[in-house]
Parts: C-alpha cells; structure tokens; sequence
C-alpha cells in the first residue's frame, strides 16, 4: 500500500511538473501577443491625436495642453465636448505609453507588468483571441523549465509541511 502511494506521488509530481512546463511555454508568446496589441492601441492613439498635434502648433505654439484648454474654455458646448474628447486621448496615450514602456525591460518585469499588472480590457481581449502553440525557442523553453521546477518545488514543500504531523520519530539505536 505505500509503494502504491509513493508511485501515485510520484506520478502526481510528474503531472504538475510537465502542466506547469506546457503554462510556461505558453508564457512568452502570450506576453508578446500582450505587447503587440498594446502597441497597437498606442499607434491608433497616436494616429488619431496627430491632427490635434498639428493643429496646436499652428494655433498654440506646439502645446497640446493649450489647446485643450482653449477647446474647454469655448462658449459652444460641441467644442468643449471635443475639448473634453480629446483631453481623454491625451490621457489614454500617455497611460499607453506608460504601459509600453514597463514592458520594454527585463523579461521577468515583462512578465509580471503582462500577467499579474496588465490593462484589464487589452488583457481579456488578448486571452480571448491568445493562439496556443508551442514555440521551441531558448525563451520558451527557459520560461517552461523554471515553471516546472519552482512548481515542483512549492508543490513537494506543500506536500512535505501536510505530511510533517504525520511523519513518526526516528528510532535513535544505542
């Protein structure tokens, strides 16, 4: 009956070992996929607030802020509307922007700012869509073996703090 249960413990290491190789080979394409889509945003951001940007060098000495002040300061409600609008693009590109470039480090802070602190909506829009493969490159690998091992570690931890009450005194011999 114990070799049963050490074999069906073995077995299970086994199990949570290569789910958490398969979740970590799934991670860089994820985080990447993440990226790209914030990217995206941002271009579209960028795009779209590109006349504004044109207009307030013509008409505010290159100060976007300036001419939103002037939009909101308009008497005619459809201008302060479009003061309001495009004072939220300004603010959306700039939080854009700030989420890109947490990213544009080290893969382990990619990671957290892609899995653990991302954009909610862009998040859910990404994992809806995220196309599973298996790619087989260093990073890849890398994330999958680091996965596995520090699962295996929390989950023998685990298993070794559950069975620490149970475990009887060693027989000392004299």
């Amino acid at each position: 009956m114990r070799w049963m249960a050490a074999k069906l413990a073995d077995y299970l290491r086994l199990g949570t070992f290569m789910l958490a190789v398969l979740i970590g080979v799934q991670l860089p394409g994820f985080i990447q996929q993440y990226e790209d889509a914030l990217q995206a945003r941002l271009a579209e951001v960028r795009h779209n607030l590109a006349p504004f940007l044109a207009d307030a060098k013509r008409h505010s000495g290159g100060d976007l802020n300036a001419l939103i002040a002037r939009y909101l300061a308009n008497s005619d409600e459809a201008i302060s509307d479009g003061g309001k609008s495009l004072k939220q693009m300004v603010e959306r590109e700039a939080y854009l922007a700030d989420l890109t470039q947490q990213l544009a480090s080290s893969a382990v802070t990619r990671a957290w700012y892609a899995l653990a602190a991302p954009d909610q909506e862009i998040f859910k829009q990404v994992r809806a869509g995220y196309d599973y493969r298996v790619p087989l490159d260093i990073s890849a690998i890398l994330w999958g073996l680091s996965c596995g091992v520090l699962l295996l570690i929390l989950l023998d931890m685990l298993l070794g703090l559950l069975a620490w009450p149970f475990k009887r005194p060693e027989r000392q011999w004299r």
